[in-house]
């Protein structure tokens, strides 16, 4: 976050507003983290910038257009970046897919996040669900785009059991008070993952 947001506080020019938006999103995730989303306020997040309530509602309708906001950086919805960069080798694709995906997460914005659906029960909410449910289905339309041994199993199962084990990984060791040791082994788990399961994408048990 800038120096140049807290010194002045009202509505920065134009040029600024995405730095403002910016700098919004990871004010409300250090509050949400700390406080859960029912305990930060509309006023906290502004006064966490140096602005006010009205230049907060300039750029969001209210504490759920963030919320949305931040899930959207870094939220399920970063694995449609993954699925639609990654290589179309199916075992190149899921080591790709794999480590993009932890690039993303372990940053400190991904894992407040994570702390935030975490803490306060967020983990049926319908943004996180929809988030989800788009990552496996554009997931499973590259598995049918191949031709896999149908023994492995539907593309929607494939789907599920190369995402669901990185995302557990996720929800234990990549949070906002993960320790540098939990973080490795988010890493290891995950990586060693992929690579079992493009193992098992190219060579299927007879």
């Amino acid at each position: 976050m800038s120096t140049t947001i807290r010194r002045r506080p009202g509505r920065p020019p134009k040029a600024e507003a995405g730095d403002t938006k910016a700098a919004l999103v990871d004010a409300a995730l250090r509050l949400f983290a700390q406080h859960g989303y029912a305990g930060t306020s509309i006023r906290a997040i502004a006064r966490e910038v140096g602005l006010s309530e009205s230049v907060l509602y300039a750029h969001f309708d209210g504490k759920q257009a963030i919320y949305q906001a931040a899930m959207e950086l870094a939220g399920p919805q970063v694995a449609m970046v993954a699925i639609s960069s990654a290589p179309a080798d199916p075992a190149e694709f899921v080591r790709s897919f794999a480590a993009q995906l932890l690039e993303a997460w372990d940053t400190p914005r991904a894992r407040q996040v994570m702390s935030l659906v975490a803490r306060d029960g967020l983990i049926h909410d319908p943004v996180l669900a929809a988030g989800i449910e788009q990552a496996l289905h554009h997931l499973a339309e590259i598995f049918a785009s191949w031709d896999l041994d149908p023994s492995l199993g539907s593309p929607d199962d494939l789907a599920y059991a190369l995402l669901a084990p990185i995302a557990h990984a996720r929800l234990l060791w990549l949070h906002d008070a993960a320790t540098p040791d939990q973080r490795e082994t988010a890493h290891h788990r995950i990586t060693r993952h992929a690579t079992l399961f493009a193992h098992s994408l190219t060579h299927p048990t007879p």
